[in-house]
């Protein structure tokens, strides 16, 4: 008998060169994943995820490329696969101990047209081809509770915008998280048109 189907159960992982304080959190059937109390796979990031596809793209949609810019636990490949089964998926992941994790507690290896790359995502982004385009691009990248300054850039996000027909972008909208996202908001609006739709903890913004 599995005791996590009656009590949570939290296994400590080793810390990363990048992460700290890895947590996965076993209750029901469902793994959560958090880092440095941050949940960054499990259901409510499915939740988040679901919110933004059903809200920005259009219901007949099927993407045939998919670019994942942020992997952790792959909640957001699992969703993609899901409802687009014939999508190709490249997901970048900087931490190579993340993709482990994936591969490990979240099988993320069953996942069928699933490509993992470990690389920094401005890096990956800036030397995309001109003939490198996807269909839908989704932009999850935390360092525990913050989001790197690089990737709010805004050569970077026009640069994302130009290779996507759709751009994604989760963020946080509680306490600190929300705080810094509106400053984000206010940073890119006069170069770039977006609009917003929020969960309880969350906000995605699609990029227009």
């Amino acid at each position: 008998m599995c005791i996590h189907l009656f009590f949570p159960q939290t296994i400590r992982l080793p810390d990363s060169k990048i992460n700290k304080n890895i947590r996965l959190i076993r209750f029901l059937n469902t793994t959560t994943l958090t880092v440095d109390g941050l949940i960054e796979s499990g259901d409510i990031m499915t939740t988040v995820w679901q919110k933004g596809i059903n809200s920005f793209l259009p219901p007949k949609f099927k993407p045939q490329k998919v670019l994942l810019l942020g992997l952790a636990g792959g909640s957001n490949a699992r969703l993609i696969n899901k409802y687009y089964p014939q999508a190709k998926i490249t997901a970048v992941e900087i931490d190579p101990v993340m993709v482990n994790i994936g591969r490990q507690y979240f099988h993320l290896d069953r996942l069928k047209n699933l490509h993992i790359i470990v690389d920094d995502a401005v890096h990956y982004v800036k030397n995309l081809r001109p003939s490198q385009t996807f269909d839908l691009v989704m932009i999850d990248c935390f360092v525990g509770k913050e989001i790197p300054k690089k990737l709010e850039n805004i050569v970077f996000l026009k640069k994302i915008k130009k290779h996507s027909r759709f751009v994604l972008i989760n963020r946080l909208w509680w306490r600190e998280g929300k705080d810094a996202s509106i400053r984000f908001f206010r940073s890119i609006r006069s170069r770039l048109f977006f609009v917003k739709a929020h969960t309880i903890s969350n906000i995605v913004i699609s990029l227009v």
